[in-house]
């Protein structure tokens, strides 16, 4: 599940900032959502950067 992060938090050891976009399980994801850490994003609000590999020929 993609969630952005709405305060700072520390995942797996590394120190994330507001803003940052992290793909967790579910349950994790769910937890942080519901601390008020996190919000849920989809596909299409992310701002990650994009594979190359998935850009059409061309772009």
């Amino acid at each position: 599940m993609q969630i952005i992060l709405l305060k700072p938090h520390t995942h797996a050891g590394a120190a994330h900032p507001v803003d940052a976009e992290l793909d967790l399980d579910e349950p994790t994801a769910q937890w942080l959502i519901a601390q008020g850490v996190a919000r849920a994003i989809d596909a299409t609000e992310s701002t990650q950067p994009k594979s190359s590999a998935l850009t059409r020929k061309g772009d």
